[in-house]
């Protein structure tokens, strides 16, 4: 079996480790790796995560001690394998000895199993590196090592770390004395072995307090094994670190998916690495359902379409459904999923169930033509590292965020068959539906538990998304994961010449890196400019050339495959609305079309009466007085009537004054001076003769008096602009249109300067502006807001789509009557229609503002001929994609030209 890339990367940086350590110590070694790799990364634009300063073992300072990470799938035991032999030739111990930790008792059986089969890929490795001399024991038969087998084999010791972790020593088998390994302490030094005690001592005559144990840690702590841990996340404790204490290892490396701080992570794999390398399906493809059922029948549709395209596949591939029932007293149980499926035609032959109690998959072999199994039905009995590249299809029964199994059956999901990417893009994802409705919670869900299983944060933004939802679940898209700009690597022999070029070549883009053998590596992130990339290939060897080239345009694919719709030339054109208006083109717009109105005051009544304003003043009073001996206070409110009086010449005077305060107060560019004059002065005379106010009243309460004229003059004109925006936009002789001259345009310039949305793990697949320029959205990924943006996204009817921003100076509007309305998203559909979303959660869904926004949606539509929806997250019943659907359907230009006529 040849190394994949990413394997041999990480065996190369754990031989560099290795050797550097015994002469400048671990941490030095530790230290000057990473630096290498950072070194590394430069011309290839891979960021490396994180990496804290190295720590050493508690006591054991000079033991190097470090972690390797790699995503489930990765084949960490491959690696074990693969560094026993690169310890061996570091250590100059030609016969090693090896304490392989896991994590459980059936994994341990496992690893026992394919250590032992002298066929299996991990023990081919071991008897290549070691002649064929290795012996590999079970923790429970150590008894069986002998002097001879520490002498002239590599010796394997697989063991729970459980058998080893304890506080007391005292009764455990490890610990214990055993005769039989007497022979391993004939001559051999007893400073730092563990010592019989007296309580020991006490239990057996053949004991003597004090002397030196015949035990299986002591022979461990002469020998100075070296010590690898599978899932090392799990071995971090304080008692593990009192473990490698004991057993005085001579050098720990650890491997697990997802390390924590306290593990020393010299090399760490990505889970893309893993699928460029054809190990593992990916994107995942999710699809939630109302309920178990539901999801039972989606996966066998999946299933069915796989095995159909798995049929052309050159190689035997049968695609496997795995079912997590639920424990007995819940729904759906291992018997109501099998009833199900065999209700639903599926032969009881094809159905396996493994369970504690029945383990129907033992001896099944899942890759042979001529094995009927198509589904496995488990609670969470499939043993870690169970492996079957042909289970495609996950189907989950309760809530992801409630599971402990998911994670451990999404895994078994994971492998590609025969690690090769096979033809069909089908064929190369994996499937979950699950019995949750709520797309957001349940991809939070899956890719909580995909971080949970050692993929990055970043790249799980790319490897979660919904299914579509059409019937046939074989229209797949290709994914587009977000991560840095591909880098075109170039490599070249090392000489001043080259570099001074490459120095010149800096301003075309070029980086490069030299690399400790006389080499270097150029490097070029994105595109590349024809005439740079002529000028590196020149500088290779005549052979190397071809491979180069064909490289470039690899590369070349994936630079084309990172550019946004817009960016490869998407735009999208909205027309504004507009109003025919006495054979005028007019902006429809209220504001616009009031200019062509002559409005005025002579429907606004210059009355007010007693309920517009009283002339009294209520007064809060704090009113202090003695109650016998004490003093007491209370809080009243007394109320001043106005002066009332009929006019005088001084109080005709004081009126005339008080017209032109008012008319000052309540000027409008929209009124006629005089008119407002006339107005204002039938008001004021009105006060006096029918209500008999004073003209010094009415200038003292001059404030509250202008305060309900300006409120009257606004109602008036809100009058006459609904009544002329109706007449303009929605009445029977009403023509709203669209104008050539009016459009607004999203294309790659736009939005440059907005606040982008922090896109934790959602990814759009069609937003013009790519997954990376999502404008900011109101609320985070959970948010209904978000759900309807990831439904616009996923229906199969739209070409690409976009965030619309509201306010902003390159955004689509509609005009309200005071306002300006920004609908939520603007998209393009395949036939060349243009779609505009509003999404209105439950709380707002029917209220006034609602209501107007969908009625100059639907008078925009109707006048341009495209689709206007305001979405909820449920309607009629119908989900938001449901409802989008309807909306496209009912919005044709047929649909519409029928119910007009």
């Amino acid at each position: 079996m040849e190394l994949k890339r990413y394997q041999q990367a990480t065996l190369d940086a754990l031989d560099r480790f290795l050797t550097r350590a015994p002469a400048t110590g671990p941490a030095e070694a530790f230290a000057h790796e990473v630096a290498h790799q950072e070194r590394a990364a430069v011309p290839a634009g891979e960021p490396l995560p994180a990496r804290k300063p190295y720590q050493p073992l508690t006591g054991l300072p000079e033991v190097p001690y470090v972690c390797l990470r790699l995503p489930t799938g990765g084949g960490k035991t491959l690696l074990a394998a693969e560094s026993v032999r690169l310890w061996s030739q570091v250590a100059a111990r030609p016969h090693p000895l090896v304490l392989w930790f896991v994590s459980s008792t059936a994994i341990k059986d496992q690893t026992l199993d394919a250590l032992s089969d002298r066929t299996h890929a991990y023990r081919r490795r071991l008897d290549a590196a070691f002649n064929g001399r290795v012996r590999v024991f079970d923790i429970e038969a150590f008894d069986m090592l002998t002097p001879a087998d520490l002498a002239q084999n590599a010796c394997v010791i697989v063991s729970t770390i459980q058998a080893f972790r304890v506080g007391n020593t005292s009764g455990r088998r490890v610990y214990a004395h055993h005769e039989a390994l007497e022979p391993f302490f004939s001559a051999l030094p007893a400073e730092g072995m563990e010592r019989v005690s007296r309580e020991e001592a006490a239990e057996s005559p053949l004991l003597t307090e004090g002397t030196v144990k015949f035990s299986l840690a002591n022979l461990l702590y002469h020998h100075r094994p070296l010590m690898l841990v599978d899932e090392a996340h799990n071995a971090v404790t304080g008692l593990s670190r009192e473990v490698q204490a004991r057993v005085r290892p001579a050098a720990v490396i650890e491997f697990t998916a997802t390390p924590r701080d306290r593990n020393n992570i010299l090399f760490s794999v990505t889970a893309t690495a893993l699928k460029d390398e054809q190990m593992i399906k990916l994107p995942i493809r999710l699809r939630p359902h109302g309920d178990w059922r539901a999801a039972v029948d989606g996966a066998l549709r999946t299933r069915a379409m796989l095995e159909e395209k798995a049929r052309r596949d050159k190689d035997h591939i049968r695609p496997v459904v795995l079912y997590q029932a639920q424990p007995k007293g819940r729904e759906p149980t291992v018997e109501q999923i099998r009833d199900y499926l065999v209700g639903r035609l599926v032969p009881p032959g094809w159905i396996k169930i493994a369970t504690g109690d029945r383990r129907e998959l033992d001896g099944v072999n899942l890759r042979d033509p001529s094995e009927p199994t198509r589904h496995v039905i488990t609670v969470q009995a499939l043993r870690e590292g169970w492996d079957c590249p042909s289970a495609y299809v996950l189907c989950a029964t309760q809530k992801l965020r409630s599971s402990t199994a998911v994670e451990q059956l999404l895994g078994r999901v994971l492998r590609m068959p025969y690690a090769e990417r096979r033809k069909d893009p089908a064929l190369n994802m994996a499937y979950a539906h699950v019995s949750e409705p709520e797309f957001n919670e349940t991809a939070q869900a899956l890719t909580d538990k995909l971080i949970g299983m050692g993929f990055t944060d970043e790249e799980v933004r790319g490897s979660v998304q919904p299914d579509g939802l059409a019937a046939d679940q074989g229209m797949l898209f290709d994914p587009t994961p977000v991560r840095p700009q591909p880098v075109w690597q170039v490599p070249l022999a090392d000489s001043e010449e080259i570099r001074a070029v490459l120095t010149e070549m800096a301003e075309d883009g070029v980086e490069w890196t030299p690399a400790p053998d006389r080499s270097l590596t150029a490097g070029i992130k994105g595109e590349v400019a024809p005439a740079v990339a002529e000028r590196l290939i020149a500088m290779t060897s005549e052979p190397d050339r071809p491979t180069l080239r064909a490289a470039l345009e690899k590369h070349r694919e994936k630079v084309e495959q990172r550019r946004s719709p817009a960016e490869r030339g998407a735009v999208i054109d909205v027309p504004l609305l507009f109003a025919l208006v006495d054979g005028e083109l007019v902006p429809a717009d209220t504001d616009s079309l009031m200019e062509l109105s002559d409005w005025s005051l002579s429907e606004a009544s210059a009355c007010l009466g007693e309920d517009d304003l009283n002339f009294q003043r209520h007064d809060e009073v704090l009113e202090i007085d003695l109650d016998g001996e004490r003093l007491v206070y209370s809080r009243t409110t007394m109320t001043q009537p106005a002066l009332q009086g009929f006019g005088t010449v001084d109080d005709d005077s004081l009126a005339a004054t008080l017209v032109q305060w008012l008319e000052r107060a309540c000027r409008a560019p929209d009124l006629p001076q005089d008119h407002l004059r006339a107005w204002i002065s039938a008001a004021v005379a009105h006060l006096r003769s029918r209500r008999g106010m004073a003209a010094q009243t009415l200038a003292d309460w001059q404030d509250a008096l202008s305060a309900k004229l300006r409120q009257r003059i606004a109602e008036q004109r809100d009058a006459d602009r609904s009544a002329i925006r109706q007449a303009a936009l929605f009445d029977e002789g009403a023509a709203p249109t669209i104008s050539p001259h009016g459009t607004i345009r999203f294309d790659a310039s736009t939005y440059r300067d907005v606040a982008l949305t922090p896109l934790n793990r959602l990814r759009f697949q069609k937003h013009l502006l790519g997954n990376d320029a999502v404008p900011a959205f109101d609320g985070d990924e959970t948010g209904e807001e978000f759900a309807c943006a990831q439904a616009l996204d996923a229906l199969e009817q739209v070409e690409v789509w976009l965030r619309n921003i509201p306010r902003h100076r390159d955004s689509f509007s509609l005009p309200l009557l005071k306002d300006r309305f920004y609908p939520d998203f603007v998209a393009k559909l395949t036939d060349g229609r243009l779609f505009v979303v509003e999404y209105k959660g439950a709380d707002r869904a029917t209220n006034e503002d609602t209501r107007n926004k969908t009625q100059i949606g639907a008078c925009w539509a109707l006048a341009s001929g495209h689709v206007y929806a305001t979405i909820e997250k449920v309607k009629h019943g119908l989900g938001m994609a449901e409802q989008m659907r309807t909306a496209l359907r009912l919005g044709s230009r047929e649909t519409i030209l029928s119910r007009e006529g």
